[in-house]
């Protein structure tokens, strides 16, 4: 199968906010104001609804409530209102159980969350990319959601096949995915975004997060593959062929990371990824 035949048999895709997806192609632009971002979300009612809701929730615990998407945006900032939405644009659907991944309920949506966090904390911690932190987040947030479309063609032959090739060649899953269905998650995740129209260095982030272009120049899809292994490390993995994933030697040396501030940049994630159950709360 090709990710348009995929994609053409799964009978529904998630249900994703358009003004969240027009806020993640802002990112390609230089720079953008608050009232670019006021103007995206402002037309999407259950969105903004949802936004203030948030806002107004004891976690942030505001003296004053937060009555529109303006004083938001003015209080939080640019990078924290992307993480909100994208949260609660993307939560729900990720939140799924996936029975041909073995991935309980929440399983997904947490540990994609903290990919986002860890791809974020690496760009901060001074990577030889430039990159700006809010399209790291995003693209570690999207770079299973493949795994939602793919799950159902999965039927129970496919899921057996797949975890034989894993058992008897030694492959990592998406490589299994591959050469059982003739395509993986990461390329249905890829031709969904494309179908979503978001940037193309997202796009290609996704597609290639288990194979990362390192040379000439690390591209985004490096940083994510490292963000990915660096989460499974601090125990955010999913379903049962979760140790059937390869790291990249060349990632690691093309974005400078040392096995010191690998270890470094765990204790950080992990710290971090405390917030993932509060963001979880408000998807």
């Amino acid at each position: 199968m090709t990710p348009n035949e995929v994609i053409a048999k799964v009978q529904k895709l998630p249900a994703v906010s358009q003004a969240a997806l027009k806020l993640v192609s802002l990112l390609d632009q230089p720079a953008v104001s608050n009232e670019d971002i006021v103007t995206v979300l402002k037309y999407d009612n259950v969105l903004t609804a949802k936004l203030l809701r948030a806002c107004n929730s004891p976690y942030f615990g505001f003296e004053e409530k937060v009555f529109s998407v303006e004083q938001a945006v003015l209080i939080l900032g640019h990078q924290q209102i992307l993480h909100m939405v994208l949260s609660l644009a993307f939560g729900n659907a990720m939140s799924t159980t996936l029975p041909g991944y073995a991935i309980e309920a929440k399983e997904l949506w947490s540990h994609s969350i903290t990919t986002a966090v860890a791809a974020e904390q690496l760009v901060k911690s001074g990577i030889p990319m430039e990159l700006e932190p809010p399209v790291a987040f995003t693209a570690g947030l999207l770079h299973d959601i493949g795994k939602l479309a793919l799950n159902q063609v999965l039927d129970a032959d496919a899921q057996t096949a797949i975890r034989s090739c894993i058992a008897q060649k030694h492959l990592p899953r998406n490589a299994a995915e591959k050469e059982i269905l003739g395509t993986d998650h990461a390329e249905v995740g890829a031709r969904l975004l494309e179908t979503w129209l978001l940037p193309d260095e997202i796009v290609e982030a996704v597609a290639n997060h288990h194979h990362p272009i390192s040379t000439p120049a690390p591209k985004l899809s490096a940083l994510i593959h490292v963000s990915n292994c660096l989460v499974h490390l601090i125990g955010s993995t999913l379903g049962w062929d979760c140790y059937a994933v390869l790291a990249d030697a060349g990632a690691n040396q093309a974005l400078a990371i040392t096995p010191e501030k690998l270890e470094s940049l765990m204790i950080e994630v992990h710290e971090s990824a405390k917030q993932v159950e509060h963001f979880m709360n408000l998807a």
